[in-house]
């Protein structure tokens, strides 16, 4: 009697329950991505990932972009706001991410430099100052020449490399004549000379001189972390460091994109950077090599020097290399692109792209199903950069294994020259 009573209500909770779930189902995570007060969406492709956008800083644009439809940089210019709002770099790359070419500018609109590449490598890069124009011309990516026109017309300076022979010429005319005709050594040496301002390599004149070498054997790493652009430049050394104060203001260190083929390939394939990156690295120093004792030779050229100040800096630059540091560095940089706009649901597709760089880095435990599924819904990539040369536009990491290969090759190859530091040749 009891259960004839019961029953009814029984069946009647019974088909209640699934009526209240349907009616409250569970919230989906929203991938959309849309415009927000700082972001401009101007295009999108069919499957909701960026074709175009804009950043907005302080109601000026900071950057505008444009990506290919598999996530890579089509275009983009990039605006500074130091010391006032200005267009600094401007790049063009193919739909396999290889660089087409590049411009920055100084704060007036005077373009400084630019770089046109061919298959992906360097092929000719202008410098540009009211002193004159430098055209540094590269070979399968390697510096072979660089000439410089004074602006007067009056003077110039070419600078020829021989990697085979292991040596590289400089000649200096002034008023059609030559002044200087001389060879050193393929790699520049301490005491060699360069015009700062185009960074042009030039003679040494201290002939040759003793030098030491400093051991140090100091070493850094530090695991990836967030961070706002990919500027790599707290792992790297700039090549070259010259004898001048330097304040980079809030956007990158872009006067080492002059010299610096390595950090040149990074801030250009990142030159946008959706919420940040993970970037994380090492550098190894093995040493330093200077002058041993060239307090004498010093005082010598000093009197050349004071004779004619002016032929004396077209010969042998107005800055000489001072020390030469060797070393090894690597960095990894895992990039997201195309964020959902709801900050939550692209907060944890953050944290799982952290969680598979440091599963690709470190051999650890990889992502779950679901994990995977919700990081495939963005553009990710893990990319491993070094001083070797076959490492300079980046390897792309997708397994912990190509992360060890990569770094075994950096480990079993010889440490290299990471830092030419110079001295103005007014303290002679």
């Amino acid at each position: 009697m009891f259960k004839n009573y019961y029953l009814p209500l029984l069946l009647a909770f019974t088909v209640l329950l699934p009526s209240c779930e349907k009616e409250d189902p569970v919230p989906q995570p929203d991938y959309s991505i849309g415009s927000t007060p700082s972001f401009e969406l101007i295009e999108q492709y069919p499957n909701g990932w960026i074709k175009q956008g804009r950043y907005q800083s302080s109601e000026a644009t900071s950057e505008e972009f444009e990506y290919y439809e598999n996530g890579y940089i089509k275009s983009a210019k990039v605006y500074a706001s130091y010391p006032q709002h200005h267009l600094y770099m401007e790049v063009s790359r193919s739909e396999e991410n290889k660089p087409l070419w590049s411009k920055y500018y100084h704060p007036d609109g005077e373009l400084w430099f630019e770089t046109e590449y061919k298959n992906g490598l360097p092929s000719v890069k202008k410098v540009y100052s009211e002193a004159g124009t430098a055209v540094h011309t590269y070979t399968d990516g390697e510096l072979s020449r660089v000439e410089f026109t004074a602006a007067d017309g009056n003077s110039s300076a070419i600078t020829s490399y021989n990697k085979a022979e292991g040596s590289r010429e400089v000649i200096v005319t002034r008023n059609g004549e030559t002044v200087l005709d001389e060879n050193h050594a393929y790699r520049e040496q301490v005491g060699a000379g360069i015009y700062t301002h185009t960074h042009v390599p030039v003679a040494n004149p201290f002939g040759y001189t003793e030098t030491s070498y400093f051991k140090l054997n100091q070493s850094f790493s530090q695991s990836p972390s967030w961070e706002y652009d990919s500027d790599p430049i707290g792992f790297m050394f700039p090549y070259r460091l010259f004898d001048e104060f330097y304040n980079p203001g809030n956007y990158f260190a872009t006067r080492f994109a002059v010299s610096t083929e390595l950090y040149q390939s990074v801030i250009e394939q990142y030159p946008v950077t959706e919420r940040g990156v993970l970037i994380g690295g090492g550098k190894y120093e093995d040493g330093y090599e200077a002058f041993s004792d060239s307090w004498a030779v010093r005082d010598s050229l000093a009197k050349v020097y004071d004779e004619d100040p002016a032929l004396y800096k077209l010969k042998y630059g107005n800055e000489y290399i001072e020390k030469i540091g060797y070393g090894k560095i690597f960095f990894v940089i895992g990039a997201l692109r195309n964020l959902p706009t709801d900050e939550a649901v692209a907060g944890e597709i953050r944290n799982i792209a952290r969680k598979q760089l440091s599963a690709l880095i470190s051999g650890s435990t990889g992502l779950t199903p679901e994990e995977q599924e919700k990081l495939d819904r963005v553009w990710f990539e893990v990319k491993f950069f070094s001083t070797l040369k076959e490492h300079r536009d980046g390897v792309v990491i997708g397994t912990a294994a190509d992360y060890d290969n990569a770094l075994g090759d950096l480990n079993a190859g010889e440490v290299s020259v990471i830092q030419l530091k110079y001295r103005s040749v007014d303290e002679l």
